[in-house]
């Protein structure tokens, strides 16, 4: 057979093989076109997934090596406590050594909670990684799970199942990679917080050492030769202490503390910064406008306005502490501990000397003792040496050197230099008064070189200890007394005004001050006296036992059956009551002259609502003070219980007049302003207050009428609703006079008169009665509560003017006697002469 003949034939079979599944065949329908929109974004995702595998592989091996590093950073702090430790274990170690000791463990804690709260924002966001790598995880599942569920196979699917197994591999990698990290993470924080505690529990161990120390060490000898501050030793710190301060300001030393800078810093503390500085100006610029108004002018030209000179001179030193005092709880303290703490002793010692110094020379101003006079001349010598000596001696403490030899060197020679001062000024002040020198005097110029010399002696004698704690204590001592003075001074000249103002002018002895304001000014006169006395203790007290005793008497908890009450509840009870006060008066003030100032209420109604808004204030602000004072729901609920017995028995008036004055408030029959008939008398609603109600009478006399009375009894309210009365003036004029032409005058006399309202009716004259003498008219008018009496007079004025120019005549009553058995000869001419005259 010829060979085409075969390739046909082999052509044939062929398509009888596959003709049938080409006609029968189902056709494959091609992907849709949100298949291919999801393509692209799963290999961008299966990309990104594949880099960020690299990355956490690397992330991973970095905190390996860390973690190793920090491992040799925390057997450096195993040394360092196992150092400190060791200071407990020398019996004549100096306190400094312990007190730089103990500032190292603060260091070092601030550093260690940083670097925890670090690793805890990055743990919490690792986990957070984690749980959304789960989530794909689980969502790449249950895609795989469609695609094994398909019937239809002919669809094609992009991606598909194998590139999602691959995609949820990588995921996989990515999530034991994370976990890996995880683990690391928890494990620096476990072995971090152990480290802390180790810190914590060391540091306690120190300061408790410290204040024993204190305790002994106060009149502990320490020998001191004289020849020392002449040896090889001296020279050697000196010249070791020039050294520490070239270091200071070198480019390395910069480098180093600014690098520092930039690894502690965080937001927080920027943060916390930003906002006291903003806070503060804030207070600057409030307290720069507050001095342009006259009231402060007024106030700081007396003595009144004694403390706020003293503070508005010393405010920027308490900003700059308050500042270094932000800046010790931030992390800068973990760069610059030194110099934080150095420029907070120095400025507060700079505070306390300008108060001292501004404090004598308002006691000049106000023309005080010559003493004062010869101090104030002598002030800046004090104050600047003072200053001076604390800079240095600060500085060398913090920056060169600890040695007791360099210290107490520079000690000693400003003790005698202070002595010096303060027999050269008693000295200089008995040239200039010898004459008048009484015993307060001599006395104070003792005491005076007694301290001083007793603190130098002190000191010299290896006492160096109590020669610190003498002087200090001493210097506190004075400010707090300046203080209290001028606050004193300043309550003096309160009282004086506020007596001239609420006493009467006679100053006799009847007068009486606002009880408030008498317990106000005498809490203040106590708060100012306990304040010295705590400062007083603070200052002379060796340790903090004195606040660790306050302290615990305050929070005592003192139990009554179920209720816990305490010296702080209270305290804190009587600060709400006050405050609760003093926002009611403002409060009041407010409403009054600017919410409802404008409103068109009228004066009952404005007094209503301020009335019941103040009780309002003061539920809620008793209720609070109870709830601080150690009541809880259920002793308030006691409490009340009590009350309503209380009230089913003797409270009951008291309770029923509250009542009463709250239907008052509501209801309001009477409102301040009122005028009211209360028995027969006249008065003006004063006050409705919880249990009475004030009505000052027309007299100048107040009555003081239980709230139910107004509920129970008749009043008579003249001006309820409106303020108009109808008045009536009883006129009579003689027999025979023109009724019409007394008509037209008294009409003419209430039109004229401007007392006299033509609202609601016009004044009306009525006939009223032919009386027994005279012929009787009413004039019915309409006046206003305020001046209805004034009217009255003013229309009796007229009337009498108008009758005498008009011959009117008002006649007297007159009476005809008869007596029996006798005829009148008067009658009888009578009789004789009507004939004649008919």
């Amino acid at each position: 057979m010829p060979a085409w003949r075969l390739n046909y034939l082999f052509l044939l079979m062929l398509l009888m093989i596959y003709l049938p599944s080409l006609v029968w065949a189902e056709p494959q329908t091609p992907a849709p076109l949100e298949d291919k929109t999801a393509l692209v974004q799963f290999v961008q995702a299966v990309d990104a997934a594949t880099k960020n595998l690299a990355s956490l592989e690397k992330e991973l091996a970095e905190e390996r090596q860390r973690l190793k590093e920090e491992s040799n950073q925390h057997q450096i702090y195993r040394t360092q406590i196992n150092s400190l430790g060791n200071f407990l274990l020398v019996p004549d170690i100096s306190i400094s050594i312990v007190e730089k000791g103990v500032e190292e463990v603060e260091l070092s804690i601030s550093t260690i909670k940083a670097k925890i709260q670090r690793v805890v924002e990055k743990e919490v966001k690792t986990r957070q990684t984690i749980s959304v790598l789960k989530d794909k995880i689980v969502l790449i599942d249950q895609r795989i799970e469609e695609f094994n569920s398909y019937k239809d196979k002919t669809v094609i699917r992009e991606p598909g199942i194998e590139e999602f197994k691959s995609y949820r591999a990588i995921l996989e990698k990515q999530k034991g990679i994370i976990l890996g990290i995880l683990d690391l993470l928890s494990a620096d924080i476990k072995t971090s917080k152990d480290l802390l505690q180790s810190f914590e529990d060391i540091q306690m161990t120190l300061k408790k050492e410290i204040k024993d120390k204190k305790g002994t060490l106060l009149f502990q000898r320490n020998e001191i030769e004289f020849k020392a501050f002449l040896s090889k030793d001296l020279l050697v710190e000196m010249t070791r202490s020039i050294g520490i301060v070239r270091h200071l300001f070198t480019r390395e030393w910069v480098m180093l503390k600014w690098s520092s800078l930039k690894e502690h810093f965080n937001l927080s503390g920027g943060m916390a910064i930003f906002g006291f500085v903003l806070f503060s100006l804030f207070l600057l610029k409030g307290l720069f406008l507050l001095k342009k108004k006259d009231t402060y002018k007024r106030i700081i030209s007396k003595r009144t306005g004694y403390p706020l000179i003293v503070l508005e001179d010393c405010l920027y030193l308490i900003f700059w502490i308050l500042l270094a005092t932000t800046l010790s709880k931030t992390q800068a303290y973990l760069v610059f501990p030194d110099f934080i703490k150095f420029m907070k002793t120095f400025l507060t010692v700079i505070l306390m000397t300008k108060i001292a110094s501004y404090s004598i020379r308002l006691i000049v101003t106000e023309k005080g003792p010559l003493l004062f006079n010869a101090l104030y001349g002598w002030r800046n010598a004090f104050v600047w040496g003072i200053r001076l000596y604390a800079f240095v001696y600060l500085l060398i403490y913090r920056f060169f050197s600890l040695e007791p030899i360099f210290l107490s060197s520079i000690r000693i020679f400003s003790e005698a230099v202070l002595v010096t001062g303060i027999f050269l000024f008693w000295r200089a002040y008995e040239k200039k008064d010898s004459q008048n020198r009484g015993i307060g005097v001599k006395l104070l110029s003792g005491w005076s070189k007694a301290v001083v010399g007793l603190g130098l002696f002190a000191d010299i004698s290896g006492y160096g200890h109590f020669a610190s704690w003498w002087y200090l204590s001493w210097g506190i001592s004075i400010v707090i007394i300046c203080i209290c003075l001028l606050l004193v001074y300043s309550m003096k000249d309160i009282d004086r005004k506020f007596k001239e103002k609420f006493e009467p002018e006679s100053r006799s002895s009847y007068g009486v001050s606002y009880p408030f304001y008498w317990i106000l000014s005498n809490g203040l006169y106590f708060f100012i006296v306990a304040l010295a006395l705590a400062g007083l203790a603070v200052s002379w007290s060796t340790s903090d036992a004195f606040f660790v005793w306050l302290w615990t008497v305050f929070h005592k908890k003192y139990a009554i059956g179920k209720i816990e009450l305490s010296m702080v509840g209270f305290t804190f009870s009587f600060v709400v009551i006050f405050s609760t006060y003093f926002f009611i008066r403002l409060w009041e003030k407010i409403m009054t002259d600017h919410v409802l100032k404008d409103s068109g209420l009228s004066t009952g109604a404005r007094e209503s609502v301020i009335t019941i808004s103040k009780y309002a204030i003061w539920a809620i602000g008793i209720l609070i003070s109870l709830s601080v004072f150690g009541l809880n729901t259920t002793s308030l609920a006691v409490v009340f219980g009590a009350m309503s017995i209380g009230l089913g028995f003797g409270l009951q008036n008291i309770f029923n007049n509250f009542i009463s004055g709250l239907i008052l408030l509501f209801e309001r029959p009477i409102q301040v302003g009122d005028v009211v008939e209360v028995g027969g008398i006249w008065g003006e609603v004063k006050k409705i207050n919880v249990r009475s109600t004030l009505v000052q009478t027309y007299t100048n006399s107040s009555l003081i009428i239980p709230n139910s009375e107004f509920i129970s009894a008749l009043v008579t309210n003249w001006s309820h609703k409106d303020p108009y009365v109808r008045r009536d003036l009883m006129v009579g004029v003689a027999y025979g006079s023109d009724t019409q032409l007394v008509r037209k005058l008294l009409l003419e006399a209430g039109n004229s008169v401007a007392g006299v309202r033509q609202y609601p009716q016009i004044p009306r004259v009525q006939f009223i009665n032919f009386g027994d003498s005279s012929l009787d008219f009413r004039l019915r008018f309409w006046s206003v509560i305020d001046d209805f009496v004034e009217a009255e007079s003013q229309l009796r004025f007229e009337i009498d003017r108008l009758f005498r120019v008009h011959h009117v005549v008002i006649p007297f009553p007159q009476r005809d006697v008869h007596l029996p058995g006798r005829q009148p000869d008067s009658d009888k001419d009578g009789l004789d002469a009507a004939p004649n005259n008919e």
